[in-house]
């Protein structure tokens, strides 16, 4: 009898279930009539024998006869684990949609066609790339002509601040020839005049008196008349006075009026060393303003051809050629995916539409869960069996194993984690064909000379492991350590010697001289319950 729901399952990867995943797969057989008749019959023989049995147990204890013994020995057996993949080509080319945003496929080269490189693939609609390149010239156009027009700005305004520029520093110039020309020239010119015009005066007051003492003296002599005299002493008199108003205005020139100008001449250079400045500082903000300009219409100029440039990349990019030689196969992530490469369908930006491979050299890509995936390492021998080619044989080697889990597949079943593994086919493949569906057949290890039993003989309960030891006639269990297990045998570590027997069947009572553990029975039931959520079957062997 085998195991029960709840029977554990071994580290080597026997399951506790009765019904072994190693067992055949069990497919719909049609049943004749004659053959129904006969079913029925031996279902009445089966109902009369039990009716039997069960009114004998309550007699008497039953006896089990003719149960299969197996006598423990050493054995040599490979280890091997089992998958099922897809073909492929070990090289390919994978030919995407460049178009950004959606284009719809309007020409599309038919699948399976062997085509060289440079041959059309696929053409697609590209009515809005034209109608977006027609824009973008005329934007073009538009922003040529500000960007010319804010060149010439520029010219004009750098033309008109140098202008300005040498008006201010002309201005200058003359300021400061005119404070050297005052300060060396003209001050001392009015200093000279003021000092003639003093001692002019003195001089004429001098002969003023001289006249004004001899007309007292011909006066007083009866040569001149009175009027005469006193005419010479008003002139005395005005030249005394043109004398002070000589030194009053001598002094003004030297107090107030050289000082006062002079520093106006100075003030004036000043005011125009600071004009110049100033129109130094406008004309160099206007310009930073104007370049600023002819930069922003030049970067925008820029923009627009760049995306000219590109809508025109794009235009091209709707012509899709093939970048290599090759053999025309349609993209399809996965055989359950609905999208279909045809006229008509509409691509995204990256979706890959076609696939080159090389078929000089092959591969299948398996899915291994994640429970196997520690017993394989790169470089493990393979026998790969081609469903599709008459069962053909190559031998192969893994050559990539997936770091992590592929997510894929997880919206069927969250919890399942599986790693991609490739196993390249050696040997000739031109004739091979990417698609078809490959058994692959790893050998992980070889295990020799080893104490071991068939699988059918170990029963697992509690987490733990137990065979039914025969000891003449009577079956007892004996709790043994499981190592590596294959589809036919299990090695036997600990609690079995050469020559023992043990039972490759047992009976309900014998299923209840296990040990019992609820809390291990409890923990093995979840874990059945994981495995009837979509975890595989532990069939292959473990490692540890």
């Amino acid at each position: 009898m085998g195991m029960t729901e709840t029977e554990a399952t071994l580290p080597g990867g026997v399951p506790e279930a009765a019904e072994h995943s190693w067992a055949p797969s069990r497919l719909p057989v049609r049943v004749s009539r004659r053959t129904v008749r006969l079913l029925v019959l031996a279902a009445v023989v089966v109902a009369a024998v039990g009716s039997y049995a069960v009114g004998r147990r309550w007699l008497a204890p039953a006896t089990v006869q003719n149960i299969q013994l197996y006598t423990v020995t050493r054995k040599s057996f490979p280890i091997l684990l089992t998958t099922t993949g897809e073909l492929k080509a070990a090289n390919s080319v994978e030919v995407r949609s460049e178009v950004e945003g959606r284009a719809t496929i309007i020409s599309l080269v038919a699948e399976g066609t062997q085509v060289k490189q440079g041959d059309l693939l696929v053409e697609l609609a590209s009515d809005e790339i034209d109608e977006k390149i027609r824009d973008l010239e005329i934007k073009e156009t538009v922003a040529a002509a500000a960007y010319e027009a804010a060149v010439k700005e520029l010219e004009i305004l750098k033309d008109k601040n140098q202008s300005e520029e040498r008006k201010a520093a002309l201005a200058l110039d003359i300021a400061r020839l005119s404070l050297e020309k005052y300060r060396k020239g003209e001050s001392k010119e009015l200093r000279k005049e003021s000092e003639i015009a003093v001692k002019q005066t003195e001089e004429e007051l001098q002969r003023a008196k001289d006249y004004l003492k001899d007309s007292e003296e011909l006066f007083k002599e009866g040569f001149i008349t009175r009027i005469e005299r006193e005419r010479d002493e008003f002139e005395a008199w005005k030249a005394e006075n043109e004398l002070e108003k000589m030194r009053v205005r001598a002094e003004v020139l030297e107090k107030w009026t050289i000082p006062m100008d002079l520093q106006k001449k100075e003030s004036d250079v000043e005011e125009a060393e600071a004009e110049l400045e100033r129109t130094k500082k406008a004309s160099k903000a206007s310009e930073e303003k104007a370049v600023a300009e002819v930069n922003a219409k030049k970067d925008e100029l820029g923009i627009v051809r760049d995306k000219l440039s590109k809508a025109r990349e794009q235009k091209k990019k709707t012509r899709i050629v093939a970048p290599a030689d090759g053999l025309v196969v349609y993209y399809k992530e996965d055989w359950w995916d609905e999208t279909r490469i045809k006229t008509g369908t509409e691509l995204h930006e990256r979706q890959p539409i076609i696939e080159l491979p090389d078929t000089s050299s092959m591969k299948v890509v398996v899915r291994v869960h994640e429970t196997q995936i520690e017993r394989l390492k790169e470089g493990l021998t393979a026998t790969v069996t081609l469903e599709g080619y008459s069962g053909r044989q190559y031998p192969g080697k893994v050559i990539k194993i997936g770091t992590v889990a592929d997510s894929a597949h997880r919206w069927m079943n969250p919890n399942t984690k599986e790693y991609l593994t490739e196993i390249l086919i050696e040997g000739t493949t031109n004739d091979l064909k990417p698609g078809g569906t490959a058994k692959v057949d790893l050998l992980v290890t070889q295990l020799n000379d080893v104490v071991a039993v068939p699988v059918q003989a170990v029963f697992g309960k509690g987490g733990k492991y137990y065979v039914f030891v025969d000891d003449r006639g009577n079956a007892r269990p004996t709790e043994i350590e499981a190592g590596l297990a294959s589809t036919e045998y299990v090695e036997i570590k600990k609690g079995l010697d050469i020559g023992q027997e043990v039972r490759l069947a047992i009976t309900d009572e014998m299923n209840r001289l296990l040990p019992d553990d609820k809390e291990k029975e409890e923990k093995a039931g979840k874990g059945t319950e994981a495995k009837k959520r979509g975890a595989p079957p532990a069939s292959a062997p473990s490692m540890k």
